[in-house]
């Protein structure tokens, strides 16, 4: 086995898009996780954006990994096709082993408005879905006072009482602040900014920031194979906030590009190169994303 196939073997993907969904897929589900177990990885959670995927995800968990030593959990992104803002929502899919809820994304105000501003050809690039929904209001979780909506405070408990991970999704700083001081309050202690370089183009202090409280700052792949980063930057971010809590994950699953594992597999292969210690990388791949996980 050589050097990346090594590291890969373990590894947390804690971020895939697989299909099938409302957004076509370059692999569906189970192909996700037969190519992870062929990999040697450890865990996998499969992100919709429109649904929860812990029922899902429980099936594949019992039909096809069986009695390997493999984990697919569920997730949910509090989007107005899962539901919205909905206690109700969350309370569910942490009782059918949910392990990761997220904040608004593809509905979340801040995502809507930057989509606006991109240029007709970036926007004719985003994945579409096979049907335009009915209704996709924005939707924001704080009040126009700048205070909480009340669900915030009941979702960050039932996060808290089973120990699963928040994802702030694509919320604005202000949202995104205010969303980790309330979970922090509720006693969340497994928090996650997503991307953050991309639509909150966080700088490096501010990562560090995040960072120095606690919260995991993850980084993903699917922003190289669409031009919004590189893994140079990865690296660059990476030596700067540090590997203590920072989180690798792919976002891969869309149609064109590598698939999940490739995806981290390209990335390892990078990191060497560029300097990152094996230690430092089993960190931000297995170890921290293994945690939040349980496992």
């Amino acid at each position: 086995m050589n050097q990346v196939d090594s590291l890969l073997k373990g590894s947390v993907d804690m971020h895939i898009h697989s299909g099938p969904g409302l957004v076509s897929r370059s692999l569906d589900h189970v192909e996700a996780a037969q190519e992870a177990m062929e990999a040697g990885q450890k865990a996998i959670v499969i992100k919709d954006q429109h649904i929860p995927s812990a029922d899902t995800a429980n099936i594949i968990q019992k039909y096809i990994v069986g009695d390997a030593p493999f984990r697919i959990f569920g997730s949910v992104a509090l989007n107005n096709a899962a539901g919205g803002v909905n206690p109700r929502v969350v309370e569910a899919a942490l009782g059918c082993g949910a392990k990761v809820i997220w904040m608004p994304t593809l509905s979340a105000k801040f995502h809507k408005e930057g989509h606006a501003k991109m240029s007709a050809k970036a926007q004719a690039a985003m994945p579409k879905t096979k049907f335009a929904l009915s209704q996709d209001p924005p939707l924001s979780i704080l009040k126009e006072d700048g205070g909480l909506i009340d669900e915030i405070h009941e979702i960050c408990e039932l996060i808290a009482q089973k120990n699963a991970v928040l994802g702030t999704g694509h919320l604005s700083w202000p949202e995104t602040y205010a969303v980790i001081k309330a979970a922090k309050e509720a006693g969340v202690e497994k928090i996650v900014v997503d991307h953050p370089e991309h639509l909150l183009k966080a700088t490096a202090e501010q990562m560090k920031e995040l960072t120095d409280q606690g919260v995991y700052v993850e980084h993903v792949l699917a922003l190289v194979y669409s031009n919004k980063s590189s893994h140079e930057k990865i690296y660059e971010m990476i030596r700067a906030h540090g590997v203590e809590y920072c989180v690798v994950a792919s976002d891969l699953g869309q149609v064109g590009r590598p698939h999940p594992v490739q995806g981290m597999r390209n990335f390892i292969t990078d990191m060497l190169e560029m300097g990152l210690t094996e230690a430092e990388i089993r960190k931000i791949t297995s170890q921290n994303p293994g945690e939040l996980l349980d496992v």
